[in-house]
């Protein structure tokens, strides 16, 4: 079975080519989250471990929407993405992770009791 995202690694690639771009050399890894309400993405690149902020360029912006809408329109719509990058022996590795909208159930109605059935329990 193919992992889902091999469809996006190509804009996944360009993704954290950039974000590792966007961040302080002194970075030996970081967090992009992306954050969606389905109207608006909010995004933030940060390394807890440092004060020093990082960049984020217009290209980044750019790959960031890319990412969004090409998943998207494929059905995959999530309300938060975090692509987390560490730089290890000269080469950068990367693990994503995302948070998907709950899933609005209606409420049992066979489990209630139906008050047009009269003498049941």
């Amino acid at each position: 079975m193919t992992d889902k995202l091999d469809e996006y690694s190509d804009i996944l690639l360009r993704l954290v080519s950039e974000t590792v771009a966007c961040s302080p050399r002194e970075w030996s890894k970081g967090a992009l989250t992306i954050d969606s309400d389905g109207t608006r993405i909010d995004y933030k690149l940060k390394n807890d471990d440092y004060s020093s902020k990082a960049q984020i360029s217009e290209k980044l912006r750019d790959l960031i929407d890319e990412f969004y809408v090409r998943m998207s329109r494929r059905g995959e719509i999530w309300t938060q993405a975090v692509v987390s990058f560490r730089r290890e022996n000269g080469e950068v590795k990367f693990d994503t992770a995302f948070t998907y909208p709950k899933a609005v159930t209606k409420p049992d109605l066979l489990a209630k009791k139906q008050w047009w059935k009269f003498g049941r329990a």
